[in-house]
């Protein structure tokens, strides 16, 4: 039985041959990116539900999450990848990856849930499809961010800030203005030629917003909380990428695409207007922001 979802334009697509039953699946938000099967996905996961799982012998260690919630080894023609269930701390997934991303064999543990064994699809999302799909992005020229991201009068705009800094807040200030909120807490952004797109992902914030769409990026910020009144203060290049950086999934394990991702943040922000705000929760923060897009639009029209 196969599965497939589009996140960030990416199809992927999970075939599991026998027909387990799926667990707790699809979890909202994650049913709004299902796609019907493709015959030639961006990233192929073909996943066999066994116990115990197979041993892999690893290679060389190339990046560990820390306490080994998963880890990444090279071989000599694949990698190697094994999470843990964070409740016992024993292997729960291990997976031969090509070293493009493309395709993926895995091994699940069966679970347990509302008393019928089967498997879980998010056991293999979090972190396994999440991790092929960061290393794809960062190759291709594109970041995962901690963010938020919205359409408003034809303005495709990102707020990415730390946990806290106010970005469902934001995004729920504008969605009371009707704007489309794709994302609350990551947004996907890639390049496509000379211009940049923001795409939702379902993995969401407090505010719990997602979308399964895409539209094009106009203007990126870095904020925080006001102290008396809305402020905004321009970022120069190397100002905003180190902004970008510090909220940035990384492929740590990639040179490839870390190399790839810095050359892809220098024509992001060289190109496209880069911004630090800080506000106030107050809706006229809508109006301040889009007047203040507009005017960058108009100039650098």
């Amino acid at each position: 039985m196969d599965l497939t979802v589009r996140i960030g334009g990416y199809g992927v697509q999970i075939h599991e041959p026998d027909d387990h039953p799926r667990l707790v699946w699809p979890p909202r938000p994650f049913d709004g990116f299902l796609v019907p099967p493709m015959p030639a996905p961006d990233l192929q996961v073909d996943v066999t539900v066994v116990s115990p799982l197979p041993d892999l012998p690893p290679g060389r260690l190339l990046f560990d999450s820390g306490h080994g919630c998963w880890t990444l080894f090279e071989s000599d023609t694949e990698l190697l990848f094994e999470s843990l269930d964070p409740k016992i701390l024993q292997p729960r997934v291990r997976a031969r990856v090509s070293t493009d991303y493309r395709t993926v064999q895995a091994w699940i543990l069966p679970s347990l849930e509302g008393g019928q064994v089967g498997w879980s699809p998010m056991q293999l999302f979090n972190p396994l499809i999440e991790v092929c799909l960061l290393s794809r992005l960062s190759r291709d020229g594109g970041l995962l961010l901690h963010a938020a991201g919205l359409v408003f009068k034809n303005q495709g705009l990102v707020f990415t800030g730390p946990s806290g800094t106010g970005k469902s807040t934001i995004a729920e200030l504008f969605a009371n203005r009707g704007a489309a909120v794709l994302s609350d807490e990551r947004m996907i952004v890639r390049r496509h030629g000379q211009t940049f797109a923001l795409y939702g992902t379902p993995w969401v914030g407090s505010g719990h917003y997602a979308e399964n769409a895409s539209t094009p990026l106009t203007s990126l910020y870095g904020i925080s909380h006001g102290q008396e009144r809305h402020h905004l203060v321009p970022l120069g290049s190397s100002q905003a990428i180190t902004q970008i950086l510090q909220q940035a999934f990384l492929p740590h394990w990639d040179r490839l695409g870390l190399e790839t991702t810095l050359d892809f943040l220098a024509s992001l922000t060289s190109q496209l207007p880069c911004q630090c705000l800080s506000f106030l929760n107050r809706p006229d923060v809508v109006d301040f922001v889009c007047d203040h897009s507009s005017t960058l639009m108009m100039a650098s029209g």
